[in-house]
C-alpha cells in the first residue's frame, strides 16, 4: 500500500509541474495536459485519492494492533 500512495503522491506532483508549465514550451507538459487533461485541469483529486488510501491504511493498521 505504500507503494501505492507514494506513486499517487508523485503523480500529483508531476501534474502540478505539468499543469503549471503546460504553455510555457516545455513539450512533455503540453503532451501529458494533452494526454490526461483531466488531471491537469484537478491535480488535487490525485491528492484527494492518495489521501484517502493513507487513511484506509491508518484504519487498517489500527485495527491490525
Amino acid at each position: 500500500m505504500l507503494v501505492v500512495i507514494l506513486g499517487l503522491l508523485g503523480a500529483a506532483g508531476v501534474f502540478f509541474l505539468a499543469s503549471a508549465t503546460q504553455y510555457s514550451g516545455w513539450l512533455w507538459s503540453h503532451e501529458l495536459c494533452r494526454q490526461g487533461a483531466i488531471f491537469c485541469e484537478h491535480p488535487n483529486w490525485i491528492l484527494i485519492a492518495a489521501g484517502a488510501a493513507i487513511l484506509i491504511e491508518m484504519v487498517r493498521t489500527m485495527t491490525k494492533a
